[in-house]
């Protein structure tokens, strides 16, 4: 029973960890660009992409395996016969191909840009909003997951 629990601690605390970051990578990263300074977003874009080497894909990978160990306790089924796990795994693993697709390749090229051009361009400016959205999306749809892991699970 206690390895059971500390498997959920952990993976309420990797939750915790991802989501966190998440929310925090898009608002730091947003109010840095309402300054327009370049050494305050060059700043930022640096550190948005070391956390979220750090703790983004830390919290998701070990969301997933702890999330894997405990599936198992669900009315001795296989884990994808629990449709709540099922439906967890496909918005986990959405929020993961959009960050993988399409977040972290706009944060490089960002990179690319401000350090060629030591400065805020348009083109980088017209990168942030579609990372904006695109970071706002892959935000909010792992958020259904909290609410079935609560009432279905842990």
């Amino acid at each position: 029973m206690v390895a059971n629990d500390t498997v959920k601690v952990l993976h309420v605390l990797s939750a915790c960890l991802f989501l966190g970051n998440v929310v925090v990578s898009g608002t730091w990263a947003f109010l840095a660009e309402r300054t327009r300074s370049f050494e305050v977003i060059s700043f930022s874009n640096r550190l948005v992409l070391i956390t979220d080497l750090l703790f983004t894909l830390t919290g998701a990978l070990l969301v997933v395996y702890t999330g894997s160990l405990m599936s198992h306790r669900y009315d001795g089924a296989p884990a994808a016969a629990q449709v709540w796990i099922t439906w967890s795994y496909m918005l986990f693993g959405l929020s993961g191909l959009i960050w993988a697709l399409v977040l972290v390749p706009i944060q490089l090229r960002q990179r690319v840009l401000l350090m060629r051009d030591q400065a805020v361009t348009t083109e980088y400016l017209k990168l942030s909003r579609v990372w904006q959205i695109s970071g706002a999306i892959a935000t909010i749809v792992p958020l259904p997951i909290v609410y079935l892991m609560i009432v279905k699970g842990l």
